[in-house]
């Protein structure tokens, strides 16, 4: 039953928005929702351990929220084509005009409202971009819950937005500890606030 409601909220939130992408409503979607269940506890499995985003992604959605989400994560189609570039020749497969560059983005950046690493040596580093959709004048500051077993670092922490419609970019660097397993996932996340809006987006790492 998630999907139709998961689409419903959508058509409300592009009433309420008509000139949002649909990338800026899922974003909206993703980064308002909650990691508790209906009476206040945190989600759990199917066998009452502690959930993961394996199993509820972002959380669960909140339309009223996610209506006014502060910021969001856009993207347009050629994004995604870059981002299929990476596969070899799945972007003639959608788009055969479509010709990669030489150089292209890795698909770790493509400005998804999330941020997954797998097989990590050294650090990696990713980009992602949010767009006020709020308030003139909005700051936004962060926070992170860090995976056990890895740093992340994210600069700039704080975002000063003078006007609705303004892009920000930020970085995020990420760095597994001396003795980590890598066989084992690790679970965070990061969220931007400003006091009214919060903005969070998971992290998985391994």
């Amino acid at each position: 039953m998630s999907c139709p409601h998961v689409a419903a909220a959508a058509a409300l939130i592009k009433a309420a928005h008509p000139d949002w992408s649909s990338a800026a409503i899922r974003s909206a979607l993703m980064t308002t929702s909650t990691q508790t269940n209906n009476v206040g506890t945190p989600i759990t499995d199917a066998n009452e351990n502690p959930a993961t985003p394996f199993h509820y992604g972002s959380g669960h959605f909140q339309p009223a929220k996610a209506i006014d989400p502060g910021l969001v994560y856009d993207s347009n189609y050629t994004d995604y084509l870059l981002f299929l570039c990476n596969y070899n020749n799945t972007v003639k497969n959608v788009d055969p005009s479509f010709t990669c560059p030489k150089k292209f983005t890795s698909p770790s950046n493509l400005n998804y409202p999330t941020v997954t690493a797998s097989f990590i040596n050294g650090e990696v580093l990713v980009y992602r971009t949010v767009t006020n959709v709020g308030a003139e004048g909005s700051v936004y500051n962060l926070s992170i819950e860090t995976p056990v077993g890895y740093s992340v670092k994210i600069s700039p922490t704080t975002l000063n937005f003078v006007r609705p419609g303004e892009r920000k970019t930020f970085t995020i660097t990420i760095k597994p500890e001396n003795g980590v397993t890598k066989d084992d996932y690790a679970f965070g996340s990061y969220t931007w606030s400003d006091r009214i809006h919060s903005v969070r987006s998971p992290i998985v790492v391994r």
